[in-house]
């Protein structure tokens, strides 16, 4: 991996002068640009992932898929999500948050396309794998860039405005099942990979429907791909953290114009002027990063919080992921529903969920970590009404609570993952902590297809679902920090959060092992 090995540095005057020139310029029209181009990847996400569990029923009848191939189909999206994972942070804390989220919207795009031109399982399985990858590139350098371009008071709620962006891709992709084929049913007519030419499906999306779900479900990955590259600015801390003073003196320029406030521009090139002459910031990853000594680092002073937010996410994407391929065809299941309407009711229901967790997160003094807890339970007790033998008239709006509630468990784990890691190692960690969720998105189509072919029934599905909500939500109040790992050095967490925990993003003084 080379490079130097990392120590737990103290906070350097450039990365305190970004951290308070961030803090002075607050929350503005700046903040809204990368809110919009790291939500891109939910978005993006949301719709490739509600639109692949909707066409496993389509490719079954092209295909004749047994259930392990059926749900592999999803599975494998997800390993490729944990190896793109592992790579983000060695992307991301090496090259830059941006680098990340530019490569992770091409190969989205370009991989989910590319699924329009598959023969057969097995091609579909490897372009399939490395739109995941795609996927795990991006997430952990949009959950690392976001805090560290806001004030502190916004970090949790402008982390849930970005993950909101993944209903609303459900919401683009239940409109586009509705609109190609609302009842799934339809046959492999047309379906030839020897008449299909890249494009066809949207130039006749009659023809073969999950070819042109393919096709439509990559478009927005392209729309963001080149806004991105465009508008999308690097993290200031990061650049401070490299040494790269001039680009991010830009930076703040920026945001200062956006945000119609004026940037203290003497302080920070003191600040600047203050390292070394000719050298990088000691925290510099450009030269430093190292991935075994990131690791040891995390081993070291991050292992309790670290451990337990691995468990976390497992839930967070048995639940979230599982959901979004086991609804289709549970509304189908459910007689009298038209699968099309009813996701898109979920993922019309889904985004007020989003609000009242942002709503949440907006108010102080209360911790991330009940407000996981607290989802999470409430996740499990409405998932009680989607077991076998509960009405009709029961079990659907049971299932809109159980998305609502999925969700926000989402957000709040997120948040409190991003806040829990200082940031020469932040992607890192972060990655690590997805990666390990993957567990549960890669197992949660494979359970959820089994048990279905074993039993004929959702339940065994829905008790897993339950036991890990459950779990999380009775230990993470035992488990975790109560204001997470923030990197500051006064003493109590409550007391520096409440002022401005502003410092947590420059500096890595307090442990949590």
């Amino acid at each position: 991996m080379g490079g130097e090995g990392l120590e737990t540095p103290k906070a350097t005057p450039a990365t305190k002068a970004v951290a308070d020139a961030v803090e002075d310029l607050g929350f503005g029209l700046y903040q809204l640009v990368p809110l919009f181009l790291t939500g891109g990847i939910f978005l993006a996400e949301g719709a490739e992932m509600l639109i692949m569990g909707s066409i496993t029923s389509l490719l079954h009848r092209h295909w004749d898929l047994d259930p392990v191939i059926r749900g592999g189909m999803v599975s494998i999206v997800f390993i490729g999500f944990s190896a793109g994972n592992f790579l983000s942070g060695q992307i991301g804390d090496r090259f830059g948050r941006r680098a990340s989220i530019l490569v992770s919207y091409a190969m989205i795009a370009i991989f989910g396309f590319a699924t329009a031109c598959s023969g057969g399982p097995a091609l579909m399985l490897f372009l399939r794998f490395f739109v995941g990858a795609g996927c795990g590139i991006g997430f952990p350098a949009a959950y690392s860039l976001m805090p560290e371009v806001a004030p502190a008071t916004w970090r949790s709620s402008l982390s849930t405005l970005m993950i909101g962006f993944m209903p609303l891709g459900e919401l683009i992709g239940a409109l586009v099942v509705l609109f190609v084929d609302p009842e799934l049913d339809n046959s492999a007519r047309g379906c030839s990979a020897s008449s299909y030419y890249p494009a066809r499906a949207l130039q006749e999306p009659e023809l073969c429907a999950w070819r042109t779900l393919c096709e439509m479900s990559a478009i927005p990955a392209f729309f963001f791909l080149v806004l991105a590259s465009r508008f999308l600015d690097e993290s200031p801390q990061f650049l401070a953290s490299c040494g790269r003073y001039e680009e991010c003196e830009q930076v703040l320029q920026r945001m200062a114009l956006l945000n119609g406030s004026q940037l203290n521009v003497e302080k920070l090139r003191a600040a600047f002027a203050s390292e070394a002459p000719g050298e990088a910031s000691p925290l510099s990853l450009k030269r430093n990063y190292s991935f075994l000594s990131a690791v040891n680092l995390l081993w070291a002073n991050y292992l309790k919080v670290s451990a337990f937010m691995c468990l976390a996410h497992v839930a967070k994407d048995f639940s979230v992921f599982g959901l979004s391929y086991m609804l289709p065809q549970y509304f189908a299941f459910l007689k009298g529903l038209v699968a099309g309407v009813e996701l898109l009711v979920v993922a019309t229901l889904a985004l007020p969920g989003v609000m009242l967790t942002y709503l949440c997160s907006r108010i102080q003094g209360v911790s991330l970590v009940y407000l996981m807890s607290g989802s999470g339970a409430l996740g499990s007790v409405f998932a009680l009404g989607m077991l076998q033998g509960v009405p009709v008239s029961m079990a659907a709006p049971a299932a809109y609570m159980v998305k609502i509630f999925a969700m926000s468990f989402f957000v709040f784990t997120v948040a409190y993952t991003a806040a829990a890691f200082p940031t020469h190692v932040r992607q890192t960690a972060v990655g690590f902590c997805t990666a390990a969720g993957r567990l549960g998105s890669i197992s949660a189509p494979l359970v959820f297809e089994l048990s279905k072919s074993f039993t004929g029934k959702f339940d065994f599905f829905i008790g897993c679902l339950i036991a890990l909500l459950t779990s999380v939500a009775i230990t993470a109040p035992i488990a975790l920090p109560k204001w997470g790992c923030f990197d500051i050095q006064a003493e109590g967490f409550a007391e520096s959060l409440s002022k401005d925990g502003k410092e947590g993003y420059g500096s890595t003084a307090k442990s949590c092992a």
